[in-house]
């Protein structure tokens, strides 16, 4: 997302509605359109031909992914919202467009993958605040089979995702995406963006596949496992946390420094002490 949208240029969203926001789903609508013109312009440039949108809502990143020639599968959870979008696709105000209403964590994402036959294809959307762990997580293990994700999250989530490693926003979360995928900060929205008005600044993040790194299944989730017990010690060394797997084995043998701590080490070296210890599970 190299082109610039300067915020002062923002103009009135088209998609206004008497919809009110669901706090149990956690809510916001952009007003604005600068942030969408910059998605759209993302996907064209990871060449996408398709994607599944997260949670429409309004319809306002839909219509202008569908103006811009790539077909949308959007998935809507909102009854209100999925009924006023299938009127707009049904009356032929809305094209190229077709509409799921379901909870996103229910939809089949392998199925729709296969189904779209080779083209280039992702998943975008402004994911809730309250759900956006579980939804990278929903998207994570799909990634290698998908050109890129983007996704409009919490700022400090975003932050979270892309720390590297003596930041204090790196966490189990960082290792997890980056282990998986080359994850970016594209830009900032400002919380004034959207309607209602949130207490955060929001963000947008591309995760794209990492092919240089296809990692055994098995290694990933020992390599998780040992990163979510060393975050939770993350002010005591590393040998704190591996205590219970060292099973015999001498510290002098490991690949990583035990005397480090959690937020010191890379991804890489996460991977490197999963397989140390766990070799005979590999």
């Amino acid at each position: 997302m190299k082109r610039g949208y300067p915020e002062q240029n923002k103009k009135p969203s088209r998609h206004e509605h008497d919809i009110r926001q669901k706090k149990s789903l956690g809510q916001v609508f952009l007003n604005t359109d600068w942030p969408v013109n910059r998605v759209v312009e993302q996907a064209q440039d990871l060449g996408l031909k398709r994607v599944l949108e997260i949670g429409p809502g309004n319809g306002i990143l839909t219509e202008a992914l569908a103006k811009a020639g790539i077909q949308v599968t959007a998935v809507e959870k909102d009854d209100r919202f999925a009924a006023r979008l299938q009127d707009l696709i049904t009356t032929g105000q809305l094209t190229n467009v077709t509409l799921v209403n379901l909870d996103i964590l229910d939809f089949d994402l392998d199925a729709w993958i296969k189904s779209s036959n080779g083209q280039p294809c992702g998943v975008l959307g402004n994911i809730p605040y309250n759900i956006s762990t579980p939804i990278i997580m929903w998207v994570l293990p799909h990634l290698a089979n998908i050109r890129a994700s983007i996704f409009m999250v919490q700022l400090e989530f975003a932050q979270r995702i892309v720390a590297i490693p003596d930041n204090k926003d790196y966490g189990s979360l960082s290792v997890y995406c980056q282990l998986r995928a080359y994850c970016e900060f594209n830009f900032k929205v400002e919380k004034t963006c959207f309607t209602p008005v949130p207490k955060v600044d929001s963000a947008v993040i591309t995760l794209r596949p990492r092919p240089d790194q296809a990692l055994p299944p098995k290694l990933l989730q020992y390599t998780e496992t040992i990163c979510r017990i060393a975050f939770t010690q993350r002010r005591k060394k590393l040998r704190n946390a591996v205590k219970p797997f060292m099973q015999g084995r001498d510290d002098k043998d490991s690949p990583i420094d035990l005397n480090r701590r959690a937020e010191t080490l890379s991804p890489n070296d996460f991977l490197k002490l999963a397989a140390f210890l766990f070799a005979d599970k590999i």
